[in-house]
């Protein structure tokens, strides 16, 4: 098969998630429990943390960020605050603020973590090859394109769905089928490149061609593994990938 376009998830494929979310989760939970007396606040903290899937070093892949079912993430949460106390609407308040005014916070991390041009020199390499390049994430509009442009791959992206536009949320398959309409593709000329299941499922229920997962976001190797056909350490390893870029026929 002759791939011909590739979709992109963000958080935790172009960057590693717990480098990037990792603070921006810590900084809107410390606003939620700013009420707390000292001693609650950083038990309560460490366990909603853990909740969401934030380690200390790592992220976790049973964490609430991976999770794409909104009801169970809300449930968890709101049984979490009667638990212990705390305000339901002000913790969620928190989480929005925290997430939709996240991109100074995001644009900081991501210097921080200094990724290079790697990235850079993958997606020319895709255009040179005549790939079509979308990205598709749960991540609202402006923080996506100010990390497109500090990764310098934005003019690369010829399709980009966030969470505040139209289009259904994976692992609904609407973005890609939009993607294949665009650029007239069968979904099985279609790679999509994914660090979570929900990412996998996408590209299943969309039915592309190929399903490549990657360890710097959910590092869910079991769920993984079952469900992507080919896991790599890094998004550095595509360059090696000869479904994506076939040796030349002699």
């Amino acid at each position: 098969m002759d791939f011909k376009g590739i979709i992109f998830d963000k958080d935790g494929t172009l960057f590693d998630y717990f480098s990037v979310w990792g603070p921006v989760i810590t900084e809107f939970t410390d606003t939620a429990l700013i009420d707390l007396d000292r001693d609650n606040k950083i038990k309560i903290r460490a366990k909603f943390l853990k909740m969401l899937g934030v380690g200390t070093d790592c992220m976790d892949a049973n964490g609430l960020v991976f999770m794409s079912n909104k009801f169970i993430m809300l449930s968890r949460i709101f049984f979490f605050c009667l638990r212990h106390k705390l305000s339901f609407k002000k913790m969620v308040a928190s989480i929005k603020t925290g997430y939709f005014d996240s991109h100074h916070l995001i644009k900081d991390a991501l210097v921080r973590i200094n990724p290079g041009d790697s990235i850079h020199k993958l997606f020319a390499k895709f255009k040179d090859n005549g790939y079509k390049i979308g990205i598709v994430t749960s991540d609202n509009m402006q923080s996506t394109k100010i990390c497109l442009e500090h990764l310098k791959i934005d003019e690369y992206v010829n399709f980009l769905s966030t969470f505040d536009d139209d289009l259904a949320k994976k692992p609904n398959p609407e973005a890609l089928n939009a993607f294949c309409m665009k650029f007239s593709l069968n979904s099985e000329e279609v790679v999509v490149v994914g660090d979570a299941p929900v990412d996998m499922k996408f590209a299943k229920k969309g039915k592309a061609g190929y399903a490549i997962a990657v360890m710097t976001g959910s590092n869910d190797v079991k769920r993984l593994s079952r469900t992507a056909d080919i896991l790599y350490q890094n998004l550095e390893c595509l360059n090696t990938d000869t479904q994506l870029f076939p040796e030349p026929k002699k």
